[in-house]
């Protein structure tokens, strides 16, 4: 009941804000007006994330597999951070550093909560948190992946290989967990590393049409153009994993999930 009333918050407290956004738009059409739509968009997605998680919930405990007090409050919680590393993760993508004119940019450090939940939980919640974030990343970019005038065919494998594919893998970052620093490094490289095999596959079969004058191999033309953006998210988000564990608390949170 607890999770609901977190989701009806969510839900309610980004459906006024995008009202609010959509209000500014049409009175001053400004780019605050966007901002607020964009912050609701993400509200209610959290939201509608959450309440599928409590729903699930409510129906194994209908099922006969109710949890424990101590094990709902350690779930409540794990949904409760996971919803914020969203929030924070959608937030800092729209923090754009370098935007590159055919999508692709460099963030502050967007992936970096994303990896987190996974190295905090494992790959399992990993990966599930980082699909809820690619239908997030999804929702924001729509409007302009339908400006570029692709076919059908191209705008489902761009929205499979750029999106669901691409941010999906961030999930595995955890992989490596239990081996420490190095180890979580190792899985944060592997994750990005595949997210950015997603992007070279995408502009390899589905961006090849606009390749500049020069390039005589789409291949490569792929691995320079998105390497212009995911090495320096690669370097960045793993720099930032380093210094989050200097941190003893961190080290300690992470420590507590282990299995």
């Amino acid at each position: 009941m607890l999770l609901l009333i977190i989701s009806a918050i969510f839900v309610i407290g980004g459906a006024v804000s995008w009202n609010v956004g959509s209000y500014i738009n049409k009175a001053n059409d400004d780019s605050s007006g966007q901002l607020w739509i964009t912050i609701g968009m993400i509200a209610v997605i959290v939201g509608f994330i959450i309440t599928i998680f409590s729903l699930i919930s409510m129906y194994r405990k209908k099922k006969g597999t109710a949890e424990s007090p101590v094990k709902r409050n350690v779930n409540i919680k794990r949904l409760t951070l996971t919803a914020i590393l969203l929030a924070l993760g959608s937030a800092l993508s729209l923090v754009k550093i370098w935007q590159m004119p055919l999508g692709g940019s460099i963030t502050l450090l967007s992936m970096l909560p994303i990896a987190l939940i996974s190295i905090e939980y494992g790959i399992g919640w990993g990966l599930t948190s980082a699909f809820a974030y690619s239908l997030i990343q999804m929702a924001l970019d729509l409007p302009a992946v339908l400006s570029w005038g692709l076919s059908p065919t191209a705008i489902v494998g761009t929205i499979a290989l750029d999106y669901i594919l691409a941010f999906s893998a961030i999930g595995l970052s955890g992989i490596f967990r239990k081996k420490k620093v190095i180890g979580i490094c190792a899985g944060v490289f592997i994750a990005l590393c595949l997210r950015f095999i997603c992007h070279v596959i995408s502009g390899t079969i589905i961006f090849d049409i606009w390749m500049p004058e020069g390039w005589s191999n789409p291949f490569w033309y792929s691995i320079c153009y998105n390497g212009a953006f995911m090495l320096p998210e690669v370097i960045m988000t793993i720099v930032g994993t380093v210094v989050l564990f200097k941190v003893p608390h961190f080290n300690k949170l992470v420590e507590s999930n282990l299995e």
